[in-house]
């Protein structure tokens, strides 16, 4: 998954190097509330669900193709939305 900065000119690489400031995705579902027990309170669910969504946009169906997708993209997505708990497992 590679996503071009913003003022990436045409015709220049797509870049990772500018990050942005903020994720709007995760901004979009930060003020729900968390009605998870402690037990199931792993991830920051506005993370989860952007990622669930982002996976779904991407034409996924299912919570194994969403899987798959997610484990497709695990790095990537790991270093575009620098979660807490930045370990492998997270995306497992």
């Amino acid at each position: 998954m590679h996503l071009p900065s913003q003022s990436s000119a045409v015709g220049s690489k797509p870049s990772l190097e500018a990050r942005p400031e903020r994720i709007e995705i995760l901004e979009a579902f930060a003020d729900l509330p968390d009605v998870r027990k402690a037990s199931g309170k792993r991830h920051h669910m506005a993370l989860c669900l952007a990622l669930f969504t982002l996976a779904v946009t991407a034409g996924n169906r299912g919570f194994l193709s969403i899987g798959d997708w997610l484990r497709c993209y695990q790095h990537d997505l790991i270093d575009l939305f620098d979660p807490p708990k930045r370990s492998s497992a997270l995306l497992q």
